[in-house]
């Protein structure tokens, strides 16, 4: 009898040291539910899409820290040393692995944009020293700022931003893209020509629609490519001559860089036309939020990604040249960002082709 006893206290003392660590599992898991399915959910879509078309975005839920501005303050997901020893703040519950920190009040912010990626070698005292950091707001607080109503919406521009992680996290590009110098940032440097000059804007738009009327209307490959080649060098050979200044290497970039992040939202649109991602991570009130506004989406007919509407125009060049890709050399996936820094290599490789595409 004693035996049974000893044995059964054995069990209960086993039992109770156990309980804590369930317990815990499930207020991990009503803490995600609460206040981070939004980002669950918009994850999912991600790497449901990357698993399809870009496996390697897919290895990750995040590549990089993010900030995540909400009403309820700002919080930094996974966030590094750097991050950990300048900003003032509390330890939460962690995100899918990932640990959590909610930043000090002097970084909350409900009211302006924050959709960018920043990086920085000089300034140590910013959260993004040494680091690329993503940085998004909740889709309450994008609603309020610039009224995106639609959860699906919200979500493609916040992976815009998380592709962009992906991006400068792959080794060999990120020792390219740290070391190239944009004075001012690109909208100063490239966009501000856009602005001002009549001529500049007039052939961008010329090199634009040649690059649509590829995969749009399925023009020439050999001949469209030659012709925006040769308008896209003389635009920057005069920029040369009038300013003293090559911009060549920096819209190169800009173009990869934005039009790729602008291509992966098309994919992104494109999934969300056939298929419907799991919801299981929502609360019934966030399915007001989701007006299924893909359900018939056309790719040639979202001209808002590929017809240019502001001085940003590297986006519509990338993203139309990325359309292009697709299309005739899909296999470039296997290269970029490990083997070449640009499009042109590929470009270069549809060009020489003697016969032409039809």
């Amino acid at each position: 009898m004693k035996k049974l006893i000893y044995f059964l206290l054995i069990i209960l003392a086993f039992s109770c040291q156990n309980a804590p660590k369930k317990i815990e599992q499930k207020e991990v898991e009503k803490h995600e539910k609460d206040y981070w399915r939004h980002l669950s959910y918009l994850i999912q879509i991600k790497n449901d899409v990357a698993k399809e078309h870009w496996n390697a975005f897919s290895k990750k839920d995040l590549f990089q820290p993010i900030v995540y501005y909400t009403f309820d303050g700002t919080f930094s997901v996974n966030p590094n040393k750097h991050i950990l020893n300048i900003a003032r703040h509390d330890k939460l519950k962690p995100f899918k692995g990932f640990s959590v920190i909610k930043l000090a009040e002097t970084y909350t912010d409900t009211t302006n944009l924050n959709f960018s990626t920043s990086y920085t070698d000089d300034d140590s005292s910013a959260l993004f020293y040494q680091e690329n950091v993503l940085f998004f707001q909740s889709f309450d607080l994008t609603k309020k700022l610039i009224g995106v109503t639609d959860l699906q919406d919200w979500s493609i521009m916040v992976i815009h931003e998380l592709f962009h992680g992906y991006q400068r996290k792959i080794p060999q590009f990120k020792a390219y893209c740290t070391q190239l110098d944009i004075p001012g940032g690109p909208n100063e440097f490239l966009g501000r020509y856009h602005k001002d000059l009549k001529w500049y804007k007039e052939s961008v738009y010329k090199e634009n629609e040649l690059l649509k009327s590829i995969w749009i209307d399925d023009a020439d490959v050999v001949v469209n490519l030659k012709k925006y080649d040769s308008l896209r060098t003389m635009r920057i050979d005069r920029i040369k001559d009038d300013y003293g200044i090559d911009i060549r290497e920096v819209e190169d970039y800009e173009i990869l860089m934005e039009g790729h992040a602008r291509y992966f939202e098309s994919l992104c649109k494109r999934h969300l036309a056939k298929n419907k991602p799991s919801t299981t991570m929502l609360n019934e009130e966030d399915f007001d939020f989701i007006g299924n506004i893909y359900q018939e989406y056309s790719v040639k007919k979202d001209k808002g990604l590929y017809d240019l509407y502001n001085d940003r125009y590297y986006y519509q060049l990338g993203y139309n040249i990325s359309m292009i890709l697709e299309k005739f050399l899909p296999n470039y996936k296997e290269t970029i960002y490990t083997e070449h820094n640009s499009f042109n290599p590929y470009l270069k490789e549809l060009k020489a082709h003697k016969n032409g595409y039809k």
